[in-house]
């Protein structure tokens, strides 16, 4: 009965789910009017008459009584902050228009647009001195933030501050003889001032998340945001301390329960000045007392397009071409390439029939070979936990090597054949083990790492390199992938860049690879196959060498260091490092959907269909092959073929998961989870692209039950990254052929992230549109106004550190809902890892007690969860203030 019912949820979400009829390609220009901002900041100009404002991205100013706000940027800069000239002529802000943030300025009506900073760095809240000749900022030059200077008439720049923790948030006094910061100097955040020829002082020491500092027009005070115990206020601090360290808290401009945004105040006079919060712009004073708001709108049009729609083949049953190949790994002597398809190992003769070497629903995956070729480990959860396996190539005899350890993945096998390094996997706490097969002991050689690349390993087997994710700042997580150079001798660690500000590979299969001589590692950057010569230490010899002028993944060399053997989107290839001679290499592979045959009768006692709100009772669901062919009153008659009777129980549709990262770390049992909770669709806004293919293979041949999944391949970044299943882009040449993989793969949409540019997101859009799939993103605003179709997250991370969809109490306003509502962009809300499930969890203890989450789930994991879970239930009103307002964000822009 298990079985059936989930053939019923399947058969009713595939009938429920059908795509609509294709739709003519049309665009719609929606005009939207906005009188509230979600995390806008101000300036207030020199003359004291007009008011700059950052909305959406872009720079607006309207005059100090309020009234229509003019933009004088473009929606592509992403401009933020912005700050005056003393003369009032020109405004300068951060903007994120060439894919880094950088300082820009233009004229107050809106031309001579100029860039003022460059290269790879970010450059961050700008504020601009009272004689007009400097402009201080905020920047990661030098390994973390610091506060930079630059001269406006020759772009020289100087380092201001240099400590090990993050500067931030500068501001000239009104003399131009100090100026205040944010520092995290000490362990505490404090407001800290820098005077001519003296070292850094702290003025005060303040709790919580600060920013935005703000002098008065006499420099006698500081107001600034600071945002602490779930309340965001606007703080007046004594500028004139003086011991170190005091509070020194005047007073708060803002009102209770205020949702201040973390900007600078814009004063007005001693005693007045300008701040937003609640999306509004508020005036405020020293003592108190509250003043007139200031009305404004500003009014946008969107492009929407109605373009035809992509259509998923849900009935077709010829064979099929395997697409889905992972991890191949070319044996030492050359003649064979192990990989996983269709859920099972497989071997490839080259120029030979591809041979299944597994054949079981459990999931075998991360072959890599034995030094002398002539066995053969992989990872299987055949006895229940994902665990590495070892199969002798001659005799086809498989052993477990590992007893217990959980979450194994990518294992990698030293020269000498007796150690293998793995990584071990639990949510995203990321381990590297290292197994002795001589004693079967299991040795821990780092729990910090971020889930790193597949290890490879020098030829004396003295270090091992993986790519890691290397942080610009402590500040942001953001950052690049590099080559760490491990020892396993005791030596300290080294990391290096073959080419600085590109990243090595994505921290998957892609490298870096040592070759078995020692002479070359292989990686992957840009999307292409490079290759660059490294000595005994691993330490680079000499620049790096491009082998491919295609997208590569899944790089392994031979055992003669020769050739490298590499994955592309349409199959394998070859490629000769001497002459650099590239051969493909066939995989003669094919696949078969799985189809339901002859007529099934559900006689249900009720339905709920999922289109109203009432249920029908006693009908009879006539399903015939794969469709529901009707719902009709139960009649006795229809009964002749195979019939389930549900008629003391309800039927309903499949229920959809809409935001889910898939990946092995279940192994086969994921696809029962999911379906065990009544999933039958889920959508995964990002993923390794083969894995995507080898899922929907697996399951749709049979291979593993499991829910249909709506997929796309790694997310569409910018220079920086943070996840290993995102794409670090830097050139438009990558971007073409990133989206073209995406169209030759299948993708069902693609996902940009939080660094990818605007004009980048408009690349994308334009394209994904052109071949029929949706765009999703973490962005509402411009994407939304050139055809966007989703937006994930209610709250996500976003890089400017904070999010222009919702502020830190959890608020999203006016802006936000009336960008959504007029544009049908559909929203992912995400709520539960935002605090929903643990108050979920709190709320109903039976949660975690759940059969499911005890059979599927490993005991240490669950134990986890309801102790937090325990822990969570003492702060339920804490827990449903912080959500409620993301409740009603969800209501509003549904209503």
């Amino acid at each position: 009965m298990r079985y059936h019912k989930l053939i019923i949820q399947i058969a009713l979400g595939a009938f429920l789910l059908a795509p609509a009829p294709a739709r003519s390609q049309e665009i719609r220009h929606v005009d939207v009017t906005v009188h509230e901002g979600t995390n806008m900041a101000l300036a207030l100009s020199p003359d004291g008459r007009t008011l700059a404002l950052d909305l959406l991205g872009r720079i607006w100013t309207l005059p100090v009584a309020g009234g229509e706000a003019q933009p004088i940027t473009d929606e592509f800069g992403d401009t933020r902050q912005p700050t005056w000239s003393p003369d009032g002529s020109r405004i300068a802000f951060q903007s994120y228009r060439d894919g880094t943030w950088h300082v820009w300025s233009v004229t107050a009506d809106g031309s001579e647009l100029v860039q003022h900073t460059f290269g790879p760095y970010d450059d961050r809240e700008p504020h601009w001195s009272h004689d007009g000749s400097s402009i201080v900022f905020s920047s990661d030059r030098s390994g973390n933030y610091d506060i930079w200077q630059l001269a406006v008439e020759n772009g020289e720049l100087q380092q201001l501050t240099a400590n090990e923790a993050n500067d931030y948030a500068p501001a000239f006094s009104p003399d131009d003889a100090s100026i205040a910061f944010i520092s995290e100097r000490g362990g505490t955040r404090g407001v800290w001032l820098l005077e001519r020829g003296s070292e850094p002082r702290l003025l005060a020491a303040v709790p919580g998340r600060l920013a935005g500092p703000a002098w008065s027009p006499d420099g006698e005070k500081l107001a600034l945001n600071t945002i602490q115990s779930r309340e965001s206020r606007l703080l007046l601090i004594e500028a004139t301390a003086g011991s170190a360290g005091e509070q020194n808290e005047l007073a708060h401009v803002s009102q209770p329960g205020e949702d201040v945004f973390p900007f600078r105040a814009a004063w007005i006079s001693a005693t007045e000045l300008f701040y937003t919060a609640d999306g509004r712009i508020k005036r405020g004073s020293t003592s108190g007392e509250v003043g007139e708001e200031v009305e404004f709108e500003g009014t946008v049009t969107l492009t929407r397009h109605d373009y035809d729609r992509k259509k998923r083949d849900f009935d077709g049953s010829g064979p099929e071409p395997v697409r889905g190949i992972l991890g191949p790994a070319v044996s030492p002597a050359g003649d064979r390439i192990a990989f996983t398809a269709l859920g099972d190992l497989w071997i490839l003769p080259i120029g030979g029939e591809p041979q299944r070497l597994t054949d079981d629903p459990y999931t075998d995956f991360g072959a890599t070979w034995s030094p002398d070729g002539s066995e053969l480990a992989f990872v299987s959860d055949r006895e229940g936990m994902l665990e590495l396996w070892v199969r002798d190539m001659e005799s086809g005899v498989e052993r477990k090597l590992t007893q217990g350890v959980t979450g194994v993945s990518v294992p990698s096998w030293s020269p000498d054949g007796s150690r293998i390094v793995f990584r071990t996997e639990q949510g995203l706490s990321t381990g590297l083990q290292m197994l002795d097969l001589t004693t079967g002991e299991v040795e821990s050689l780092r729990s910090d790492l971020f889930f790193p690349g597949r290890v490879t390993w020098s030829p004396d087997g003295s270090t091992i390199a993986m790519a890691v994710l290397h942080k610009y700042s402590t500040r942001y997580r953001e950052g690049q992938n590099e080559i760490l150079l491990m020892s396993l001798e005791g030596e300290p660690d080294r990391t290096f860049t073959p080419v600085p500000h590109r990243s090595v590979g994505g921290r998957a299969m892609d490298g870096p690879v040592w070759s078995p001589d020692g002479h070359n590692m292989a990686y992957v950057s840009d999307g292409f196959l490079w290759v660059i010569p490294v000595g005994t230490d691993g330490e680079p010899l000499g620049p790096p060498r491009r082998l491919s002028n295609e997208l590569a993944d899944g790089v392994s060399w031979t055992g003669d260091s020769e050739t490298i053997v590499y994955q592309t989107n349409d199959g394998l290839r070859r490629v000769f490092l001497s002459g650099g001679r590239v051969e493909k290499i066939p995989v003669e592979l094919t696949w078969t959907r799985k189809q339901p045959t002859g007529r099934l009768v559900v006689h249900a006692g009720a339905l709920f269909d999922g289109k109203t709100d009432r249920l029908q009772h006693n009908v009879d669901i006539v399903i015939e092959g794969n469709r529901i062919v009707e719902v009709v009153p139960h009649r006795s008659d229809l009964h002749d073929g195979e019939v389930i009777d549900a008629s003391n129980q309800t039927v309903m549709p499949g229920l959809i998961e809409s935001h889910s990262h898939q990946g092995f770390g279940f192994g086969e049992s994921l696809g029962r989870i999911w379906l065990s909770y009544g999933i039958t669709m889920l959508r995964d806004p990002a993923s390794d692209p083969f894995k995507i293919r080898e899922r929907r293979e697996a399951v749709e041949a049979g291979v593993r039950i499991g829910p249909r999944e709506l997929a796309t391949g790694r997310m569409f970044d910018g220079d920086r990254i943070y996840y290993s299943f995102a794409t670090p882009m830097t050139s438009g040449a990558h971007l073409d052929l990133a989206l073209e993989r995406a169209d030759q793969l299948d993708y069902d949409f693609i996902k940009t992230y939080v660094r990818a540019s605007d004009l980048m997101q408009r690349r994308v859009i334009e394209f994904a549109h052109s071949v029929g799939i949706p765009v999703a993103s973490h962005e509402l605003y411009p994407a939304v106004a050139y055809g966007g179709d989703h937006v994930e997250h209610i709250s996500g991370t976003s890089r400017r550190g904070y999010s222009p969809k919702v502020s830190y109490l959890n608020h999203s306003y006016q802006d936000v809902i009336a960008l959504l509502g007029a544009s049908g962009m559909t929203l992912c809300p995400t709520i539960g890892i935002m605090g929903g499930f643990w108050y979920s969890a709190a709320r109903d203890t039976t949660l975690l007690a759940d059969p499911r989450v005890q059979t599927f789930f490993d005991p240490s994991y669950v134990q986890m969860m309801t102790d937090r879970g325990r822990r969570s239930g003492g702060n339920l009103d804490v827990l449903a203030a912080r959500l409620e307002p993301l409740g009603s964000t969800v209501r509003r822009v549904v209503d």
